[in-house]
C-alpha cells in the first residue's frame, strides 16, 4: 500500500519507503523508516519534493490495514511472488523461566507435557483466530549526530530509528518445494514472517532439532572420509525442522550455535552458516523454501574441505601460494561430492561454486564479479566470512560481534555489495544474542532475544549483580518495556563487551 505523496504533505508516523533521488545521496543511513521526529521530517522536506509512504508500515493514525483475503485458498500454489495476509498476531509471552529452560538443557531432559506438542507440525500459518497487535517505535534526538561520529554511534542511530515490522504473518508463495526459485526472483514481494513462540519456550523444541543436526554433519564428513554418498534426504530433513524453528522465533536456533559449541571448528562452523543463513534470509522476508535451500547450502558448502591435508586446515601461520591453491580446490571437492549425490539440487551447486566470490572480482574460482554472482551466493559467503570471525579457529582467536561487523562494514563494494552488507548489519543487530553487555546500573547481562521494533533495547539475562557477584538466579529484563531500577533510573546497555568479560564462562551461565 505505497503512495507517493508531496514531502509538505508529510507527517510524523509516516513510513517513508522511497525518494525522489538515490539513498545513496541522502544523509539517511536505513532504506525505509517511519519518520519520528520533528528533526528528521524537516531534513526529508527539504531534501525532496516527493517520497513514497507505505501505509501498512506506518504508524498511529497513518497506518492503514490491507485487505484481507483468505489464506486457504492460496496455501499450496504459486502467487508469483505476492503475498497474504493471514491475520495480526502478538509474540506470545514465555511460559517458562528462561534459566529453567537452561538447566532442562543442561540435564538433557524430556520435554514438559505442557509443550510435549511440537508446533512444527503445525502449519506456518494459522489463519483460524487473528489476533491484535501493537506498534511501537524508539525516537531519538538528531542532537546526538555527528558528522565525526564512529562506526558504532552510527550504527546506535541507525537501529534507534528502525521501524517497527509489519504485524503480519503470510501464506508461503512457494509453498510447493518442487518450484524453480530462480537466481533472484526479482520482483517478488517479501513474506513477512512473525514470532509464533517465545525463545525460553522455543528453546524445547530448537534443541532436539539442532542436535539432530549435529548428528547429520558428524555422519556427513564420516561419509566423504569413507568415500560414501551423503544422505542428502536426512540433511533436507534436518534442515526443514531447523527453519520451522527460525519461523517461530530465530533466537533460539541463535542461541544453540552459540553455547552448544564443540571442539570441532568444521562441525560447529557449518551449522553457524546453516542457521544464521536461514535467519538471514527469513529477516530479508524470503520463503520457507528459499530458507531451506539456503540451510542446506550452509551445512555442505565447505565439505569439500574434508580431503584437504588436515595440517593446511590445521595451519597457524602464513600459508604459501602452493598452499592456498590447494586450499582453493575445496569448492571443486565440495562440488564433486554434491554432484555424486542422487538429488544433486543445480541452485545448491551454483551457490556452492561461487560463495567464495567477491563483488570486486577478486574471489575465487572463476573472479566471477558483482551481480553475476548472484544474490543467494553473495549472501553464503557473507554469513561465511562472519561466522568464521567469530569462532575461534587454529589460525585466530574469536571475534566479538561488534569487532566483526566493523570489519564486514569495512568490506562493502569490495568484497560484498552495500545492499547485502547493509542487510546483513540490521539482520544481526547491534547486539546479537549471546552479546555480553553492561548495563548503566553497573550490572552485566548477556542478551537472550532481539526486539524487532526496538533493536537496542533486547531481551537480557542478568549475570552479575552491581558489584559483579554472579546471581544465583539471573532474572531476565525486557528492555523493550523501559523497565526501572532499584535506584529509580530506567534500565539501558551502557556498552557491549568482549567474550569472557569479568571472568564470565558460557559453560557455567549457559549450558555447558
Amino acid at each position: 500500500m505505497k503512495e507517493i505523496v508531496a514531502a509538505t504533505d508529510l507527517k510524523i508516523g509516516m513510513f517513508v519507503a522511497e525518494l525522489d533521488r538515490p539513498w545513496l545521496d541522502s544523509p539517511f543511513l536505513i532504506q525505509g523508516f517511519v519518520v519520528e521526529n520533528q528533526a528528521t521530517l524537516d531534513k526529508l522536506q527539504d531534501l525532496c519534493r516527493f517520497v513514497s509512504v507505505d501505509w501498512q508500515r506506518s504508524t498511529g493514525e497513518h497506518y492503514r490495514a490491507p485487505v484481507r483475503e483468505s489464506v486457504a485458498s492460496t496455501v499450496g500454489h504459486s502467487l508469483a511472488g505476492s503475498a497474504r495476509i493471514a491475520g495480526r498476531t502478538v509474540t506470545p509471552r514465555p511460559k517458562h523461566d528462561f534459566v529453567d529452560v537452561l538447566r532442562w538443557l543442561r540435564s538433557g531432559g524430556e520435554t514438559p507435557p505442557e509443550l510435549s506438542s511440537s508446533p512444527a507440525g503445525r502449519p506456518l500459518v494459522d489463519a483460524d483466530v487473528p489476533t491484535t497487535g501493537r506498534r511501537s517505535t524508539d525516537h531519538v534526538s538528531d542532537d546526538e549526530a555527528s558528522p565525526r561520529e564512529g562506526w558504532r554511534a552510527r550504527m546506535s542511530r541507525w537501529f534507534a530509528r528502525e521501524e517497527a515490522p509489519a504485524p503480519y504473518v503470510v501464506a508461503d508463495p512457494l509453498a510447493d518445494k518442487e518450484e524453480t526459485l530462480g537466481p533472484a526472483r526479482e520482483g517478488a514481494s517479501a513474506t513477512v514472517w512473525i514470532e509464533s513462540a517465545a525463545v525460553e519456550d522455543e528453546l524445547f523444541h530448537a534443541a532436539p532439532a539442532y542436535e539432530s543436526a549435529q548428528g547429520t554433519v558428524e555422519q556427513l564428513i564420516a561419509d566423504v572420509q569413507q568415500n560414501l554418498r551423503p544422505d542428502m534426504e536426512r540433511v533436507r530433513a534436518n534442515v526443514e525442522d531447523m527453519m520451522q524453528s527460525v519461523v517461530r522465533n530465530p533466537d533460539a536456533l541463535l542461541w544453540l550455535t552459540r553455547l552448544k559449541r564443540t571442539d570441532q571448528y568444521a562441525y560447529d562452523h557449518a551449522l553457524d552458516v546453516s542457521v544464521l543463513l536461514m535467519v538471514f534470509a527469513r529477516s530479508l522476508g524470503m520463503t520457507a523454501h528459499e530458507m531451506t535451500l539456503l540451510g542446506i547450502v550452509g551445512l555442505m558448502q565447505d565439505i569439500g574441505k574434508v580431503r584437504l591435508p588436515p595440517r593446511l586446515l590445521k595451519k597457524s601461520g602464513l600459508i604459501t601460494p602452493l598452499e592456498r591453491q590447494i586450499f582453493q580446490a575445496h569448492v571443486d571437492y565440495s562440488l564433486a561430492i554434491l554432484k555424486d549425490t542422487p538429488d544433486g539440487s543445480p541452485e545448491v551447486l551454483e551457490i556452492v561454486a561461487r560463495h567464495h566470490e567477491r563483488f570486486d572480482g577478486s574471489g575465487y574460482p572463476d573472479g566471477i564479479a558483482g551481480d553475476a554472482i548472484g544474490r543467494y551466493s553473495e549472501m553464503a559467503g557473507l554469513v561465511d566470512t562472519y561466522c568464521a570471525m567469530t569462532r575461534e579457529r587454529p589460525w585466530g582467536d574469536a571475534l566479538s560481534p561488534q569487532t566483526a561487523l566493523e570489519q564486514i562494514n569495512t568490506m562493502r563494494d569490495r568484497d560484498f555489495s552495500e545492499t547485502v552488507v547493509d542487510t546483513f548489519i540490521q539482520c544481526v543487530g547491534l547486539y546479537p544474542v549471546g552479546t555480553l553487555v553492561a548495563l548503566n546500573t553497573g550490572e552485566v547481562a548477556v542478551v537472550i532475544a532481539q526486539n524487532q521494533v526496538r533493536r537496542l533495547r533486547p531481551r537480557v539475562l542478568v549475570l552479575l549483580a552491581p558489584d559483579h557477584s554472579p546471581n544465583a538466579h539471573p532474572p531476565t529484563l525486557d528492555l523493550l518495556y523501559d523497565p526501572v531500577a532499584p535506584d529509580g533510573s530506567v534500565y539501558e546497555i551502557r556498552k557491549a563487551l568482549p567474550p569472557g568479560a569479568y571472568g564470565i564462562d558460557p559453560k557455567e551461565f549457559y549450558l555447558g
